[in-house]
């Protein structure tokens, strides 16, 4: 028997590459091997390395790993934070690992957002267009998804200043993805304090996802995680 797909997730739109995909077929392509923009796949060959590799560890394929990841890699992630961005991390408490970003973000949401926010609907902040996990974590909690325009006219990010003060009071969680997704823009130092600002003064959480934040060619992209905690009460996500 099919069932139908439950109604708080009917308003959510479908994901950005295939609706972009929908826009481009109508069109001949250019030359004799369309590039299929429906999914990130890999087109680089396959390490000659990596094989190997996997053949060494193949004896631990059987066992379940530790839920928040092995001590030796949380302890070299927060080392690398403290080299990256300056910052003291606690591998203990502070680092998690997790199957890609996707796991982190919609989990995050399902842990943190309240039933309520000032005695009203709960909302969620996505930039728009958005990657789709945003969306289907702010239904999956029953929140209100608010769709904020990420265009030239925004410089590609989403106002957040811009919005009522109705919506900021009830806001539990904005989600950013710098650098932008699918446009590349990332938030300076001015556009993140502004923010923070803003979770501080509505008490809301920040969800960064920086998924892209190492893709550069000579200046390091400036992260949430890089401006002091003093300037927000929530820590970053």
């Amino acid at each position: 028997m099919t069932q139908a797909i439950p109604a708080r997730f009917q308003p959510l739109p479908d994901p950005t590459w295939p609706r972009l995909r929908a826009l481009l077929d109508p069109h001949q392509p250019g030359h004799e091997a369309p590039v299929n923009m429906t999914i990130g796949e890999p087109k680089h060959p396959f390490p000659d390395w990596l094989p190997d590799m996997l053949g060494q560890v193949q004896a631990g394929w059987g066992k379940y790993p530790d839920n928040n990841g092995l001590p030796e890699l949380r302890q070299s992630i927060s080392a690398w934070i403290k080299r990256r961005y300056g910052v003291d991390t606690d591998p203990d408490t502070q680092v998690m690992a997790l199957n890609g970003t996707r796991e982190g973000l919609f989990a995050a949401a399902l842990a943190l957002c309240p039933e309520t926010k000032n005695g009203a609907h709960p909302a969620v902040l996505l930039p728009n267009p958005f990657y789709p996990v945003y969306g289907v974590a702010a239904l999956a909690v029953n929140a209100e998804p608010i769709y904020m325009p990420a265009t030239a006219e925004t410089g590609h990010l989403p106002d957040f200043a811009g919005l009522s003060e109705e919506v900021l009071n009830r806001t539990a969680i904005a989600y950013v993805c710098s650098p932008a997704n699918p446009q590349g823009r990332v938030a300076n130092e001015a556009y993140w304090k502004e923010l923070l600002r803003l979770a501080e003064k509505h008490d809301f959480r920040i969800f960064s996802d920086e998924c892209y934040s190492e893709i550069y060619r000579d200046t390091p992209r400036p992260a949430a995680l890089k401006w002091p905690r003093s300037l927000a009460r929530t820590p970053n996500v």
